[in-house]
């Protein structure tokens, strides 16, 4: 009984604060605590393993590591990128279908991801660099597979299955570290490090996309609206895997391995905050698929000024503790110090950009989006390129700044004319 009351107490406080808020409070509570709970679960074991590698691992051989994982992740623009999030808004609206259709098409099309691999480490191994081919050989053979199993995490999302997803989260996350540890304790070489990778990101993916189709038994439908859509996504998206992997890229060819291990230990906090604070607007997908333009138009920049100040707090929070961060944990990265505290700007602006995200994708503003994306990758790319190339680790933060405070205003008005 009394933990019952709890819970009216709750529900009811819940639903009094939805007269500032103009949000259905309750939905977000119980979708918010499993999508805050399996990021942070998650984050931790990231943060954990991030720590591991600090202390057990030398920054040259974590830097190659991460830069032979930002190759991986470029040469993904040959995959279909946007599948997920035209499965997550096709389930949101009743047509589940489309996970078993949309895995199918993307273990076909893979085929040209497999091959885009084996040319890479070809290269490489005509340059005699036999680390560099051995590993992207690997990532060759499962990757393909595993970009298209953990389609199984939108379907769920679109299910409003977010405790189930956020487990499975959790425990993929386990396989994972796990695998990561046992490389470094067996070796640490960088072919046994991709190995683990491999192995642990694939056996997870493909064991819990079946134990959705298990649970779930979705259909097998013609889902050609889906496809056609993720389509769009990926092409409108194009530069974005090249985007998200050029920091590392340049930090290795220019400033070297150790360079970039430093720049990844700066990051490894925000890396994994701020998608925190991103998932957590994701939980409103669902509902704005259903919404009208002109129904999100009448708290539209109220979300803003929302997400404008929870960012601001939390980057805030980050840049006091930084320092104690790195002097009890990280001691060997100490100069990374200054850079993380400046990434803390980067919370500032990520709430209110993904919150224009969600609302694109969910009203299938593809030309909207195509345009969006198009200019802030374009825009990122010329800045990294200058700022990283000259200014190193200082630069490639200035850049990611600059990007997000302007991307917030390319992406108001990208609604704006939507809606014009």
């Amino acid at each position: 009984m009394h933990s019952i009351s709890i819970k009216s107490r709750l529900i009811s406080l819940l639903r009094w604060s939805e007269r500032y808020t103009n949000l259905d409070m309750v939905y977000f509570a119980s979708g918010g605590f499993w999508q805050t709970f399996g990021q942070v679960a998650t984050s931790l074991l990231g943060l954990g393993l991030v720590l591991f590698f600090a202390n057990f691992l030398p920054k040259e051989t974590y830097g190659t590591y991460r830069y032979i994982l930002s190759l991986s992740g470029i040469l993904s623009i040959f995959t279909l990128t946007g599948i997920s999030q035209a499965v997550a808004q096709a389930t949101a609206v009743g047509h589940e279908g489309a996970l078993r259709t949309a895995v199918r098409y993307q273990l076909k099309w893979n085929l040209i991801l497999m091959f885009v691999f084996l040319v890479a480490g070809a290269y490489y191994f005509i340059n005699e660099n036999f680390a560099y081919t051995g590993a992207l050989l690997i990532l060759g053979i499962a990757t393909p597979f595993t970009n298209a199993f953990n389609t199984y995490g939108a379907y769920l999302d679109g299910k409003r299955q977010f405790r189930l997803n956020n487990i499975f989260s959790i425990l993929s996350t386990l396989i994972y570290v796990g695998g990561m540890m046992a490389a470094v304790w067996w070796g640490g070489s960088v072919i046994w490090l991709i190995t683990a990778y491999a192995i642990a990101t694939l056996g997870a993916n493909l064991l819990f996309y079946r134990i959705t189709l298990k649970m779930f038994n979705p259909p097998m439908e013609p889902a050609e609206d889906t496809l056609r859509f993720g389509r769009h996504l990926t092409y409108i998206k194009l530069l974005a895997p090249l985007t998200a992997q050029i920091d590392s890229i340049i930090l290795n060819h220019f400033w070297g391995p150790a360079a970039l291990a430093v720049y990844a230990m700066a990051t490894a906090i925000p890396n994994r905050a701020i998608p925190l604070t991103k998932d957590w607007v994701d939980i409103g997908f669902p509902k704005v698929a259903r919404k009208t333009p002109e129904e999100i138009d009448q708290t539209f920049y109220k979300r803003i000024a929302q997400g404008l100040l929870a960012g601001s707090l939390l980057g805030g929070s980050w840049a006091l503790t930084a320092p104690l961060f790195f002097t009890y944990f990280m001691p060997q990265y100490l100069d990374a110090t200054p850079y993380a505290q400046l990434l803390g700007l980067l919370f500032v602006f990520s709430m209110p950009n993904r919150y224009i995200t969600v609302l694109l994708n969910a009203q299938k503003m593809t030309k909207r989006i195509f345009l969006n994306t198009t200019t802030v990758n374009v825009l990122q790319l010329l800045l990294y390129g200058i700022l990283g190339v000259w200014g190193g680790i200082l630069g490639l933060i200035t850049a990611q700044i600059a990007v997000a405070a302007i991307g917030l205003t390319i992406n108001i008005l990208t609604w704006r004319m939507g809606r014009a």
